[in-house]
């Protein structure tokens, strides 16, 4: 009677296992589909070189409603930060900027940080984080010398 007590409680843990993991890939999903809808949108917006009125406070909302289903995703705060500076607010996008470097640190990462950090006129600290994208990924020199000038 042991071994089969033993196998239905296995059963039953990984039943709960499985539907956690179930909840789990659902609501990463939903966050990747609201980021790839927020990243097509602004991507519009920056080639018809308009920005639809409106359209950055729906990218806000999802991108809040997304970073609450995957809190790792290194994109929505990185998305976060693409949107504030949309909206010249440089502070917000600084502080989006350092979370998604803390989640995940890239060369790209360094780039916006420093163009949200050089646009809000701490200059010194963007310079600091140009030469540490650059140092990792050298063909981030252009873009560096397109935001300096």
């Amino acid at each position: 009677m042991k071994g089969r007590t033993l196998a239905v409680l296995l059963t039953l843990l990984l039943a709960v296992a499985l539907a956690g993991q179930s909840v789990r890939w659902r609501n990463r999903l939903t966050a990747s589909r609201l980021l790839g809808e927020v990243e097509a949108l602004s991507l519009s917006a920056v080639r018809s070189g308009r920005v639809p009125g409106g359209m950055v406070a729906a990218n806000l909302q999802s991108l809040r409603r997304a970073a609450l289903l995957d809190p790792v995703e290194v994109g929505i705060p990185n998305a976060l930060g693409n949107q504030y500076l949309f909206l010249s607010r440089f502070d917000l996008a600084v502080r989006a900027f350092e979370q998604a470097q803390a989640l995940e640190p890239r060369p790209e990462g360094y780039f916006n940080l420093g163009k949200a950090l050089w646009s809000s006129g701490r200059t010194a600290e963007a310079q600091r984080d140009f030469g540490l994208a650059v140092r990792v990924d050298p063909w981030l020199a252009e873009k560096v010398a397109l935001v300096t000038r």
